[in-house]
């Protein structure tokens, strides 16, 4: 029944990296959780919650405009454009999707995480984004071995095609999410 079937949604991601080092003073925290973890407390995966995503292809794009303005800009690196379609279920039934690997960045600066995307009366984005970036054996020492962890952590609600900005001072997401209308069905000969 169509009228019960999940509604399908395209999500765009255009993941951009701030090159003006400015923190405005803000202190990134540093994250000890692997050294406590112990053996088996890794979270139990439910294989039953999945979500198929269809990757789209360029030339589907919608923020080729503002991804091409951020390459010509000596302030900002794009560092990944992602976009897929899914089906967009309620909260409780939403799954996170895990960013593939294959950044798009020709440098050794990269992002990681989840995206979730879900519906009740509106449609919510979740994201929980790790910003990589080299670090100098200078840098470490520094650092006395402690790299910070530069995270996006964000939810908000969401207007369907209306572009949002996410950021934190080091790197940000411009975000979209379109419905997806399946084109009509051919119909067939005859009978």
């Amino acid at each position: 029944d169509s009228a019960t079937a999940p509604r399908e949604f395209e999500i765009e991601l255009l993941v951009f990296q701030n090159l003006v080092a400015n923190d405005g003073g803000e202190i990134w925290p540093i994250d000890y959780s692997e050294w406590f973890e112990e053996p088996g407390d890794e979270p139990v995966k439910n294989d039953s919650a999945t979500t198929e995503i269809n990757w789209l292809p360029k030339n589907s794009y919608r923020l080729t405009a503002e991804r091409n303005a951020l390459s010509r800009s000596s302030q900002y690196r794009p560092l990944a454009y992602l976009a897929w379609r899914q089906s967009v279920l309620d909260r409780a039934q939403s799954v996170p999707i895990e960013l593939p690997d294959n950044n798009s960045s020709s440098t050794d600066t990269y992002i990681s995480g989840s995206v979730r995307v879900a519906v009740e009366r509106y449609l919510h984005l979740y994201l929980d984004l790790q910003l990589h970036t080299p670090v100098s054996d200078e840098q470490l020492e520094l650092l006395e071995y402690d790299i910070p962890e530069i995270r996006l952590t964000q939810h908000r609600r969401m207007r369907s095609k209306e572009i949002h900005y996410f950021d934190n001072p080091r790197f940000a997401v411009i975000a979209l999410i379109t419905p997806y209308k399946p084109p009509p069905q051919e119909a067939g000969p005859a009978a």
